[in-house]
């Protein structure tokens, strides 16, 4: 049951504790496809052009977000925008994961172009040999 609350004018302000819910949701949903992806704050917040803590006030819902800058969200991420707005049955829990496609390709996009911004050849040589060796390793080999 949601309470209502009364404001200095006397109004309820039962839709601003919905509003809040809401904005709180979404920012769950950024937070869990930010880290389904293995992207930090910032790394989320200089794809967006924002700071580190604006995405923290996304996440725990303290800032609303605005039409567009969600939308660049769920493009950054791979989803589409109506991955923020899905509902589950009353009593149901939450929906917090992501598709794992759509982490991997925001991954896999991400170090992509960090990759290309490389110009030392020999920087992108031990990278390259970096990843080889991890995949090595994650083999058993």
């Amino acid at each position: 049951m949601t309470s209502k609350t009364k404001s200095k004018t006397g109004q309820d302000t039962m839709a601003d504790a919905n509003k809040d819910a809401t904005a709180g949701d979404i920012g769950h949903r950024i937070k869990s496809l930010r880290r389904s992806a293995g992207l930090s704050q910032a790394n989320l917040g200089s794809a967006l052009g924002v700071t580190f803590q604006q995405v923290q006030k996304y996440e725990s819902g303290r800032s609303r977000i605005a039409a567009d800058k969600l939308q660049q969200i769920a493009q950054t991420m791979g989803v589409d925008i109506s991955y923020f707005y899905e509902t589950k049955p009353e009593g149901a829990p939450p929906d917090r994961t992501a598709p794992a496609t759509s982490a991997a390709t925001t991954a896999d996009t991400i170090f992509r172009e960090s990759f290309e911004k490389i110009r030392d050849p020999r920087a992108r040589y031990l990278l390259s040999e970096l990843a080889r060796v991890i995949c090595e390793i994650e083999a058993g080999k």
